[in-house]
């Protein structure tokens, strides 16, 4: 007993790696893995330097210290250092959509779905292929409907539930979020998730 809002999935299109490997500097990231960076180290300075609360001006201060001039780096201010950030490519692009529970709760729990790529990605990879669907079903016992069996998420009610919430065409994906080692050998051949 498959869900009546059937997903629509669309074979082909981009992928975000297709996207990735399709850059206008894909030639030169495969030449330098790093580029528009020099190398791993002029990586990780820039990447220390942009994810830190310096200013634009402390920055400039920073790379205007002899020591650090002398240092094999691709930019010398703030600016080309953010000139160079805004040239790598941006990551997969999700649009949002808060879904309202219809029943009150102590915790108002905010559900989102995401139109993107993920699924595309996901679905591609020969680890997850066989054990994604993106088809809210039921299994029954008997033909009358009496005994449900529930065989992994999307066979359950929650998820069924949530199909009914979404616009037609959209789809569920579940998602593993965890904060322990987790065992996850079903999905992914005794791989771990931290």
């Amino acid at each position: 007993d498959s869900h009546p809002n059937i997903p629509l999935i669309y074979p082909g299109g981009n992928t975000f790696m297709d996207q990735f490997f399709n850059d206008q500097y894909a030639t030169l990231q495969w030449q330098n893995l790093y580029y528009p960076f020099a190398s791993v180290e002029d990586w990780w300075l820039a990447s220390w330097l942009l994810h830190s609360w310096l200013s634009m001006a402390a920055i400039d201060d920073f790379l205007s210290l002899q020591l650090v001039k002398q240092l094999p780096i691709s930019y010398q201010s703030a600016k080309e250092l953010h000139l160079h950030a805004e040239m790598l490519p941006s990551g997969p692009h999700c649009k949002l959509h808060a879904l309202s529970p219809q029943v009150s709760t102590k915790c108002k729990p905010v559900i989102y779905y995401c139109t993107t790529q993920v699924s595309s990605v996901a679905s591609q990879s020969s680890l997850f292929m066989s054990h994604i669907s993106f088809i809210s079903w039921r299994v029954w016992s008997l033909s009358v409907w009496i005994v449900h069996i529930y065989k992994e998420w999307m066979s359950g009610n929650h998820t069924w539930n949530l199909q009914d919430q979404i616009p037609n065409g959209a789809t569920l994906l579940g998602v593993i979020l965890s904060s322990d080692k987790t065992n996850i050998s079903v999905m992914t051949r005794n791989r771990m998730a931290h």
